[in-house]
């Protein structure tokens, strides 16, 4: 991994949030800069895997959490017929 030089960057956040995000850190033993700096580095990575997979990115998400794997394929297997 390269080392680049670190720069100093004043944001203005609502001090709500600032405040989660110091609890945020302190809970996972790092600092808000090291915080923010992941969530720009996972951003960045999001973008990259994004542009390669333009189908899959528009299909993530549309299956609801709750859904059930089994019954979906059940539910198939009654419409359209099973082997």
């Amino acid at each position: 991994m390269q080392v680049t030089e670190k720069k100093k960057l004043t944001l203005r956040v609502d001090g709500r949030l600032i405040e989660r995000a110091k609890e945020y850190a302190s809970q996972h033993d790092m600092s808000v800069s090291q915080l923010v700096e992941t969530f720009l580095r996972e951003l960045e990575r999001r973008e990259r895997v994004t542009s390669q997979t333009p189908v899959l990115d528009q299909l993530a998400g549309t299956l609801p959490q709750e859904a059930n794997v089994a019954e979906y394929y059940q539910y198939l297997e009654q419409k359209y017929g099973g082997d």
